[in-house]
Formats: structure tokens, sequence, C-alpha cells
């Protein structure tokens, strides 16, 4: 027990000499804040008021939510059976634009599918739709944004509404982001870093609230999409330590995603 005394004795030591430089109450150094018209103002002036810190937590703003279900969520749209027809149903996401926009076009054309077009603006997904010919008859376009659990559940609620008792035949997990040269990390509404939560938490979600529905069907198919950044050659276009990395981590959640297809597969 002996031995011990010194460090105790220095602990005690330390501390006390910490809590000379702590502030007192009244030292509050307001350096950052926000103005009625969202300027942000430096002030090098001490506040002595004991709200001054209250008053800063209630200006600051935070980051804008991805999904807010009391402005974003859809009303379900139903009756949709009938105007699928005989079709398969195929769900996309990310519809709006580049694979997942020409492969809903290609299946709706096709007069096979039925398809579901499962975008973050809803608005944007009419427009291209008509752009590129889809006919009227052959989609629907529906609210998905995979950066909100929330969300995610919400679509898959209106998706059942809209289909009834048709089970889904193809689910096509196409939508990602990817930004490699961003200087700082962007975050979901759950709090996850994005790429990794739409790319992959969202449609893990997606496709659990999926699987035993699209069991009922017959000869369903459920597809992960891996385009540029699921290629080796991405690495070499502009070589760098943190391209590396950034290639290396999409790798490991495409690898996520693989395993789980896999998975599935074998149920």
């Amino acid at each position: 027990m002996v031995r011990f005394i010194p460090f105790v004795v220095a602990a005690a030591y330390m501390a006390t000499e910490i809590s000379a430089f702590a502030p007192t109450p009244t030292q509050i150094r307001t350096q950052r804040l926000i103005t009625p018209n969202n300027d942000i103002a430096n002030t090098n002036s001490y506040n002595n008021s004991p709200t001054s810190l209250a008053e800063m937590l209630t200006q600051t703003e935070l980051p804008e939510k991805l999904y807010n279900p009391k402005k974003d969520k859809e009303i379900a749209k139903v009756l949709g059976g009938s105007k699928i027809g005989t079709r398969r149903l195929t769900v996309v996401t990310g519809a709006s634009s580049g694979l997942g926009l020409n492969c809903a076009a290609t299946l709706a054309k096709s007069g096979r599918h039925f398809v579901v077009m499962a975008v973050r603006d809803v608005e944007k997904g009419k427009r291209v739709a008509k752009e590129f010919g889809m006919p009227d008859d052959s989609y629907v376009v529906m609210k998905l944004e995979l950066g909100s659990l929330q969300s995610v559940r919400d679509f898959v609620f209106n998706l059942k509404a809209f289909k009834s008792a048709r089970p889904v035949n193809n689910l096509i997990c196409n939508a990602a982001v990817y930004r490699p040269t961003d200087p700082e990390p962007a975050f979901t509404d759950d709090g996850f870093e994005q790429s990794m939560g739409i790319n992959h938490f969202g449609h893990f979600l997606l496709a659990n609230l999926l699987v035993d529905d699209m069991s009922k069907a017959k000869d369903a198919r459920m597809c992960i999409v891996g385009s540029i950044t699921g290629n080796t050659n991405t690495v070499g276009e502009y070589f760098s330590v943190e391209r590396v990395l950034c290639c290396v981590i999409e790798e490991l959640k495409y690898i996520d995603n693989i395993s789980y297809t896999f998975l599935l597969s074998q149920q």
C-alpha cells in the first residue's frame, strides 16, 4: 500500500495545479455567436451572464435533416395491383439518374416489368421518367431517402399499401453516394457516415424489410449494384494515399453488400 502513496500525492498536486487554470463560471468566453441574420460574429469580450452558454446552445443551428417525416412523408398510394397487372414488380433505388434511371427506363419499356422508382426527389423522378419516354402505366415514383432509416420504413409501408398482396419480384439496390474529395465527413440522420449509411445500412434495412415479401414471388431476384467505385482500376486513376484509402473503404462496403447478398441467396 505504501508504494502507491507517491502516485496519490502527485495526482493530487496535478489536480490542484490544473484547477488553477480552470475558468470560473463568470469567465465564459464568447467566441462565436449566431446573429439574427445567421451571420457569425466573433468577439473577444467576456460575457458575465450565467445564461450565456444556454443562449449559445439555443442559437446553434443543427444540420438540416435529410428526411423530415412531418413534411417529407408521402401519402400512401393504393390500388396499384390493377395497374401492375401480370407484369413483374421491380423496385429500383436511385432511379432518377445514371445507372438507376437507365435501368428503370429499359425495364419499363420492355413491357414485362412495372417499375417502382425509389428516389429522394419525387418531382425530379417524375420529370426524368417523362424525358426518357417511360410509358405512363409502366412505373410509379415513390419517396425513399436512404440516409434516413425512418424513410426506409415509410417507403416499405407505402410500397406494401400500393401493391397490396402482390409480392415484389425484383429489388435493385442501386442508389449510392461517393464523395472521396469532400474535406469534411457528412452524416445520415441516424449518425452514420453518409457513404456507409446510404450505400450499405439503408439498403440493408430495405432488403430485410422486403425479403419475406419477396420469398412469396416466383423466381425473385435481389441485385446489389457495384459500379465504378467497385472497380480496382479506379485506384490508379488519381494516385494518392487519400485516394487509395477511400477506395479501400469503398471496397470494404461492397464486400459487405456482396456477403449479405450471398447469405440471402442461401436462405
